[in-house]
């Protein structure tokens, strides 16, 4: 398992290095997370090899915070663990970090969706996600398909208003059915090494089930719509190691929505923007 570990060195390397003068400082410390997770996935990744099947799964769980996300895995652990069994190795982590702002009119309006290092509670438990992935790839085949289904509760502030500096609270819960597609290009490096570069496209839909807003919990306040997952890895031959994003394609405000049969329309300049950056451990048995 020499070169994947060399792979997962240099991959670090980016993220660890104090950035040129080119750069500036800003990159560096934005993805702190990211150096503490590659820091925690280079020297944990096992040098044992197990038997590669067909199937592939991650039962996952976390949040877009740094202590709660550590907690909040044991769960998901566990059940992984459970369902490998006694003899085979589970491999088990991931780590997210969200990107989320609003707009109104083309500037952006004050928000507060929590600190990532943070340990006050809007903090800890702002945003999180439990799901599972589960897919079948031939080990001979360079194609293969995945199917994934997740809970998600968000919860952030933001002021509305700046002639009155009243803050609103969201609080909103997601079901997330989705399907993507996975490339192994190298096969014979897999083959012959034990590793391969893949690449993961996929697209979720994310449906509100319950939510408090401005307006309470009339969930036509917001819209429902498609998540897009574009991510790169490595396979390996018990387990798959992969980092990329997650883009909405809607706008979380409905526009069109009135509370009052017409006479307003509260969000007809709102305009949302989500993005999340990821990194995972899904086991492949």
């Amino acid at each position: 398992m020499k070169v994947p570990r060399l792979f997962c060195c240099a991959v670090t390397n980016l993220f660890i290095n104090k950035p040129t003068r080119n750069i500036g400082t800003n990159y560096y410390y934005m993805y702190r997370p990211f150096r503490v997770f590659l820091y925690t996935l280079v020297f944990s990744l096992p040098t044992g090899v197990t038997a590669q099947t067909d199937f592939f799964f991650n039962f996952y769980g976390g949040s877009t915070n740094f202590w709660s996300n550590i907690y909040m895995q044991l769960p998901t652990a566990f059940i992984n663990t459970l369902i490998a069994g006694d003899d085979e190795e589970v491999n088990n982590m991931s780590l997210r970090y969200d990107f989320f702002h609003i707009k109104s009119d083309g500037s952006k309006l004050d928000m507060d969706d929590g600190n990532y290092w943070g340990f006050k509670a809007k903090d800890m438990f702002r945003n999180i996600q439990y799901g599972f992935k589960f897919g079948f790839q031939p080990q001979l085949s360079y194609f293969g398909v995945y199917i994934s289904c997740a809970y998600q509760h968000r919860q952030f502030q933001a002021r509305l208003d700046d002639i009155n500096d009243e803050w609103s609270k969201f609080r909103l819960n997601y079901i997330s059915p989705g399907i993507g597609i996975r490339v192994t290009p190298l096969l014979g490096l897999l083959e012959d090494d034990g590793w391969s570069p893949i690449v993961e496209v996929g697209t979720s839909y994310n449906y509100n089930i319950n939510c408090t807003g401005p307006y309470g919990h009339d969930k036509d306040q917001f819209n429902n719509g498609l998540t897009n997952t574009f991510a790169i890895g490595v396979r390996m031959e018990e387990f798959s190691v992969t980092g990329g994003v997650e883009i909405d394609n809607y706008n979380l405000f409905n526009q069109d929505y009135t509370p009052d049969n017409g006479n307003t329309y509260p969000f007809k300049d709102f305009k949302s923007h989500h993005l999340t950056i990821f990194l995972s451990i899904s086991q492949d048995f």
